[in-house]
């Protein structure tokens, strides 16, 4: 929940906030542009990678994420390398996770694969649904580097519980 809330912020956010820091809306809109190709190519690279590996995923998405918290916290600073940085990370790894977090679940359980990963789709929707309107506010009420630094957080909280969980999972009695 706290991965995708963050992670559809930059979808949702990003050309406004690039607006309001001076950009002209259609550099702002290229810039999402920019974020949405290279999330596909993270996507399609972290998926072929993914095949090659026997275990560990939820570590890299773990890992993922925390790249993606630092391109997240960077879009809170001004000036266009901050910003160009931060949605390359952002979108390339902190929201290039689900399909690979799909992937994991399935393998970490094979004997009830749609029941696991209802259950994890329910949070990312859940994330998907409550993050735009709950940084939204946070963008209203302290502005857009607030926002993007409470993202931020929110995308390393879900790193933590991520790499927590699996290990509550994984653990034998």
């Amino acid at each position: 929940t706290l991965a995708a809330a963050a992670a559809n912020a930059l979808g949702t956010f990003v050309v406004d906030s690039s607006v309001a820091r001076g950009l002209a809306p259609g550099l702002a809109g290229l810039t999402l542009t920019l974020g949405s190709a290279v999330c596909v190519t993270a996507r399609i690279g972290a998926g072929w990678l993914a095949d090659r590996r026997a275990d560990g995923h939820v570590a890299v998405i773990a890992g993922m994420l925390v790249v993606g918290a630092a391109g997240l916290g960077l879009l809170a600073l001004a000036g266009a390398v901050p910003l160009v940085v931060g949605v390359v990370l952002g979108f390339g790894l902190g929201w290039a996770w689900p399909g690979l977090m799909n992937f994991a679940v399935v393998r970490l359980h094979p004997q009830a694969p749609a029941a696991a990963t209802s259950i994890t789709q329910t949070g990312v929707y859940a994330g998907g649904c409550l993050g735009p309107l709950a940084l939204g506010a946070t963008a209203s009420a302290a502005g857009y580097p607030a926002m993007w630094l409470t993202a931020a957080v929110a995308m390393l909280a879900a790193a933590a519980f991520m790499l927590l969980g699996s290990r509550m999972l994984t653990r034998t009695p």
